[in-house]
């Protein structure tokens, strides 16, 4: 009976990591691919981190109210707080987009203050719900210093980099669980 229950358990954290990397894998995808727009359509980066704020977060979401599900410790405050924290950024890239529309900023600096707020917003989350989230945050970050200051290296530096931060999150993933 106790064999039984631990391969359950096993099982289960199994699944945990499975849907961690998942979803770290679908969020650096989608952050590689903004690179490849900001780079082949420097306008079009304007379009694309706004349209990957709701998503990135309904994946964060999504992710920590799963984990926190399965582990039967949801809570309505902090449910409040990740739900506040995304209506926040929600508000701030309407503001920015108030800033474009009457020609403060140009749609491409727009587009890399938006993905800075993202990898903020990623990172924080990381810090205080899930730390999947951490990593991925600090390579947002990186993609927009490097889609501000290493346009002709983009492809050269940021590949590597996504490849090697993924690497690191199975090999952190697999090791906790």
């Amino acid at each position: 009976m106790v064999r039984q229950d631990e391969e359950v358990a096993v099982q289960k954290h199994h699944h945990h990591w499975k849907m961690r990397l998942i979803v770290a894998i679908i969020m650096l995808g989608l952050s590689f691919i903004g690179l490849v727009v900001s780079d082949i359509r420097q306008n079009g980066a304007w379009d694309y981190w706004r349209v990957m704020v709701p998503i990135f977060a309904i994946l964060c979401l999504s992710l920590s109210w799963y984990l926190r599900y399965k582990q039967k410790i949801i809570s309505a405050t902090t449910i409040w707080h990740e739900i506040v924290q995304w209506l926040g950024l929600g508000l701030a890239v309407y503001l920015i987009s108030v800033f474009v529309k009457i020609g403060l900023i140009g749609r491409f600096e727009a587009g890399l203050v938006v993905l800075t707020m993202l990898a903020l917003s990623i990172f924080i989350t990381g810090i205080y719900i899930e730390p999947t989230f951490f990593v991925i945050g600090i390579l947002l970050g990186l993609f927009a210093a490097g889609a501000a200051l290493l346009a002709a290296y983009i492809y050269t530096i940021m590949l590597p980099l996504t490849i090697g931060v993924a690497a690191l999150l199975v090999w952190l993933v697999r090791k906790r669980f």
